[in-house]
């Protein structure tokens, strides 16, 4: 019994050893790349054009350059960075992924900056959560949301928005396609 514990520890060691050695060395360049890829090939079959300039690898994660994702609205950023968690990717046992981004815009009509900002996605099977979900920009959000993958709808979210004056007449528009409710002057993005 003893020595049937102890193998199954130095079995569990050499495991977390090897996952370990394999996230240091991982050449995040490179897989960027074939992330990339695969995101283009898939979002294209959703009606989506994706361009970028250039995919960086980082110490932890990866870097893409100059990303623009037309469809609907036309979104793009500065820079991306996507930082895969693999202990909490263990714990939730979906896919955690951390991420930050810089210099962000979207064009509803009229361009609005949202800035930096960042957030954690955690990809289920039957939702994907977006929390810590944050922007520092003339159009903010602050909170959390989930999206449903199959028809890529907001599923619960509570998240309060910054809205610039020069946009506040279209948000009513936007009320039809959104959860979003009005509290005096500030904007809710919320469902149960």
């Amino acid at each position: 019994m003893k020595r049937s514990i102890i193998n199954t520890l130095k079995i569990l060691l050499f495991i977390a050893g090897f996952v370990c050695a394999v996230w240091y060395f991982m050449p995040w360049g490179e897989a960027g790349k074939f992330i990339m890829s695969a995101a283009h090939s898939r979002l294209e079959r959703m009606g989506m054009r994706v361009s970028y300039s250039d995919v960086s690898g980082e110490t932890d994660g990866f870097t893409v350059h100059n990303l623009a994702l037309n469809g609907v609205a036309n979104v793009k950023f500065s820079s991306i960075t996507l930082r895969p968690r693999p202990a909490m990717t263990l714990l939730s046992l979906a896919p955690v992924c951390d991420i930050s981004f810089r210099g962000g815009s979207a064009q509803l009509g009229q361009i609005l900056n949202f800035g930096d900002g960042g957030v954690t996605v955690t990809a289920g099977r039957s939702e994907v959560m977006l929390e810590g979900l944050r922007t520092n920009g003339e159009f903010g959000i602050n909170g959390w949301m989930t999206i449903n993958p199959q028809n890529m709808r907001i599923g619960r979210a509570d998240a309060r928005l910054n809205v610039p004056a020069s946009f506040a007449q279209n948000m009513s528009l936007l009320q039809s396609f959104l959860p979003l409710t009005r509290v005096g002057d500030r904007w809710y993005l919320r469902r149960n």
